[in-house]
């Protein structure tokens, strides 16, 4: 049979230079658990959600936004057509309204201040609040920032409208007037400040935000609302507004959310307040409507069938997410991370229907992991990887977790998702949240899988790095690959620890890698300070002892913007050469690309596909990005695992052919033929490589060769002449001559 090479260099060279995207987010293919399909499989995960509507398709019917506080990232959702059933609507996946949204940190509130009939945008900022205005365009839509930091008249001066960070405020038109006033709690997290909003007092329009010299709010009163919270987070109504004395007792941390609405039909607001020390949300009862509120009772079981009972913080929003035109309740917790790896972030979405009316909702819990149940949400810091575990000649999914709490402690394990489909057309099925049963095992987490011959036998085994609990630094181990056919035999009980660099770090994440091609894997290290250490493998095959070559490997060095780096090595624009990615705290994934290793001229970000332009998505913190070709059209694709717990796709899209080996026979590929600096090598299937001179005497041997998967070899220390290339494969060994000038 003959193999079809084609020469593609020239094509990506110009590609790249004209900003050709490299990546498309793939929404498409499928994924099952239980024979159903999922919805949105590939949405990233959901932590510590903040639920908010508005209109982003222009359909006339609002759609859904959640921004996720632990991963600082907006995730967007369109109403649509339910895609199983005849009638119906659900919430779809729409990445491409994700960039839209500026840079968020902390709490977002969508909400229409101007009066146009576009929600507006509120959030977090070191001034206090920003606030950006929604500009429509025919057919699209933009965010103008307005504010930086809003101004308020204090009691002796004009401050900024301080909001603490760990806080959610209400910005609600309280006096009912048209404007939006701002509920918040006080710095120290005891009473409830009323920033009221005097725009239509004094101009008669809504729309006015202030000046610093002259601003439209003002702090009304010494508290709202007459009560105020006490030490054991219990409330004290009819109180006298003034110092609280804590000598003696507990000070708690500040931390609250607030929603106001009207929740028992008597048009007054009611609060539903939640705490960052407290697993329940509050229910606090006004007797009075207006400006002057007066609350009077509460409690801390709420609603009053099913409470709300998430580990810590609980944050409630009330939106129509079931399409009968009344509000419902979701409620989810509003800590930026873990406290005590406590909280189960598979299932942090409480979603309340509301079986009542507008006017007097009443609240039924339907379930606890809201759009988390559509979606790949392993809990946290999801780690991807492929690899063919059964030989059946495709790609299945195996995920690394962070760690969900359990009876047995903090514990993460890997979720085997396996490909029903073909090697083309993927269709991922969920077999196990515990493959290997390597929960059980080990008393470890923050799981992330490697694929490598670790142990120099010829076949691929599996490698994770992972924190024991207890520990003070990651550690690295392998199962032994046992498989003699193209499937994959691996018992937990074989795993072995490799011996690590001593400066290892927990947030460091280790990757290995053959770069000198000599056989053995070398080790490069992405730091928590974000620079990447580069060890060279100095001992035999299977063997480690890493000396370190640099400690700003690629020229990336110490970067607080792009802490916690994390690495991969593909052919990603297929000219030849091995290209390096990184993904890091910025949210952002980089390809360093078109020259030697290490010697990488060229570095892009603006790789992924946005309405016909290349773009910089954010996809949060704490990225784990991994590359492999999940599709068959032999171009490296990106899974990447989100501090979220989910997985997000992107297909290689760049105009290339990549070389083709024919079907059948054992096939192999050997280029550039004569050589200088390096050679690359593609063969039909999986194969032990051993090179020999013309003198027969042996350059290197066992070099594993993954079926399809070009790999390059360096050949810049060899002396020029001719050496014989033998691929051995399962069934059949093929030679190949080569000339190195």
């Amino acid at each position: 049979m003959k193999i079809i090479y084609f020469l593609f260099y020239l094509t990506i060279s110009a590609a790249v230079q004209a900003q050709q995207s490299w990546f498309k987010t793939d929404t498409v293919t499928r994924v099952r658990v239980k024979n159903v399909q999922l919805l949105n499989p590939w949405a990233g995960g959901l932590n510590a959600s903040q639920f908010t509507k508005m209109h982003l398709d222009g359909d006339g019917i609002e759609d859904l936004v959640v921004f996720d506080r632990t991963n600082s990232k907006v995730t967007t959702f369109v109403a649509a057509p339910n895609p199983s059933e005849a009638s119906g609507k659900v919430f779809l996946h729409a990445p491409s309204y994700e960039q839209l949204f500026p840079a968020i940190y902390n709490w977002m509130v969508l909400a229409d201040y101007d009066r146009d009939g576009h929600k507006d945008l509120f959030t977090s900022s070191p001034l206090g609040i920003s606030v950006y205005r929604q500009l429509k365009t025919e057919g699209s839509w933009s965010w103008q920032l307005v504010r930086e930091g809003v101004s308020t008249k204090g009691f002796s001066s004009n401050l900024n409208l301080q909001v603490s960070g760990e806080d959610i405020p209400a910005i609600v038109d309280i006096d009912d007037d048209g404007d939006l006033d701002v509920l918040t709690f006080d710095y120290s997290g005891t009473f409830i400040e009323l920033h009221q909003n005097l725009s239509m007092e004094r101009f008669g329009r809504p729309d006015s935000l202030g000046t610093q010299a002259d601003p439209v709010y003002f702090r009304n009163g010494d508290c709202w609302g007459n009560f105020h919270k006490d030490a054991n987070l219990d409330f004290v109504f009819g109180a006298d507004c003034g110092v609280v004395d804590y000598s003696g007792g507990r000070i708690m941390h500040a931390g609250n959310s607030i929603l106001a609405s009207d929740l028992n039909g008597d048009s007054t607001k009611d609060l539903l307040i939640g705490h960052v020390s407290s697993d329940y949300i509050s229910f606090v009862s006004n007797s009075n409507a207006g400006l002057i509120a007066n609350y009077t009772s509460s409690t801390n079981s709420y609603p009053a069938k099913d409470p709300v009972s998430i580990s810590m913080f609980p944050a409630a929003y009330l939106e129509d997410v079931d399409f009968d035109g009344l509000k419902d309740l979701i409620v989810s917790t509003n800590v930026g991370s873990s406290d005590n790896n406590s909280t189960d972030f598979k299932a942090s979405n409480w979603y309340y229907k509301n079986t009542g009316t507008q006017q007097k909702p009443e609240f039924s819990l339907m379930q606890k992991n809201f759009l988390q149940d559509q979606m790949i949400d392993v809990g946290e810091n999801a780690a991807p990887s492929f690899f063919d575990i059964d030989g059946d000649g495709d790609l299945d999914l195996i995920i690394g977790t962070g760690g969900n709490p359990a009876s047995t402690g903090f514990r993460g394990s890997l979720w085997l998702l396996r490909n029903t489909g073909t090697a083309t057309e993927p269709i991922y099925e969920m077999e196990s949240e515990n493959y290997l049963g390597l929960y059980d095992a080990f008393a470890l987490y923050n799981i992330k899988p490697k694929w490598a011959d670790f142990n120099g036998d010829g076949t691929i085994d599996l490698g994770f790095s992972s924190v024991s609990s207890g520990g003070l630094k990651p550690e690295f181990r392998y199962i032994p690959n046992r498989g003699r056919t193209a499937a994959a035999l691996l018992n937990i009980q074989d795993a072995i620890l490799l011996p690590m660099p001593t400066d290892l770090r927990i947030g460091d994440v280790p990757f290995f890698y053959d770069s000198d091609g000599d056989g053995d894997l070398d080790l490069l290290i992405g730091k928590t300070q974000g620079n990447i250490y580069y060890y060279i493998n100095t001992a035999s095959r299977g063997r480690f002892e890493f000396k370190l070559q640099t400690e700003a490997f690629a020229g990336v060095s110490l970067n607080f913007q792009g802490r916690f780096a994390q690495v991969s090595v593909a052919d990603f624009d297929l000219d030849g050469l091995a290209d390096l990615m990184t993904a890091d705290h910025t949210g952002t994934i980089r390809i360093f690309h078109s020259a030697r290793w290490g010697q990488w001229t060229q570095r892009e970000s603006l790789l992924v596909e946005n309405n016909g332009t290349a773009t910089a998505p954010v996809y949060g913190n704490y990225l784990f990005a991994h590359a492999g070709d999940y599709n068959g059209d032999r171009k490296p694709d990106i899974a990447i695992g989100t501090n979220a717990g989910g997985i997000i796709l992107l297909n290689n899209i760049l105009p290339v052919t990549p070389p083709l080996i024919g079907v059948g026979e054992h096939q192999v590929v050997v280029y550039p033929n004569p050589a200088s600096q390096y050679i690359k090598i593609v063969s039909s299937e999986n194969s032990l490589l051993k090179i020999v001179n013309v003198k027969g005497s042996v350059i290197a041997e066992n070099i594993v060769v993954m079926a399809n998967v070009e790999k390059e070899i360096s050949s810049s220390f060899w002396p020029s002449g001719l050496y014989l290339l033998e691929f051995v494969g399962k069934a059949s060994s093929v030679t190949k001559k080569i000339v190195v000038q």
